[in-house]
């Protein structure tokens, strides 16, 4: 079997801008993404539950796998959309089995 190196985007934000990454992930002509709900988690400011105060404050894992190229243009522009919210943006190596898909 034959793999592929890839890169793996991971974009954790709160809810309220998921469709604003899904629109900088459509301008930066992704060919595909997946959006989960994060249940729980602890950052710098504590642990938190999935609607604990408000459904507005929950969060979600946006993840991308993309060629190198692609996956550091979108992740300078992700920076730039999230530098002012809460968010975690990470960058890792993967390996695909149908690289035509990414």
């Amino acid at each position: 079997m034959e793999t592929h190196l890839r890169k793996k985007l991971d974009i954790i934000v709160e809810a309220p801008l998921e469709r604003r990454v899904v629109a900088l992930l459509e301008e930066q002509e992704v060919r595909g993404y997946t959006i989960m709900p994060c249940l729980s988690g602890k950052g710098a400011d504590g642990a938190w539950q999935q609607g604990e105060i408000s459904e507005a404050l929950s969060m979600r894992l946006i993840v991308v796998i993309a060629r190198e190229e692609a996956a550091h243009r979108i992740m300078a522009a992700a920076h730039e959309l999230l530098r002012d919210y809460s968010a975690i943006i990470t960058l890792s190596d993967v390996e695909v089995i149908r690289a035509d898909h990414f």
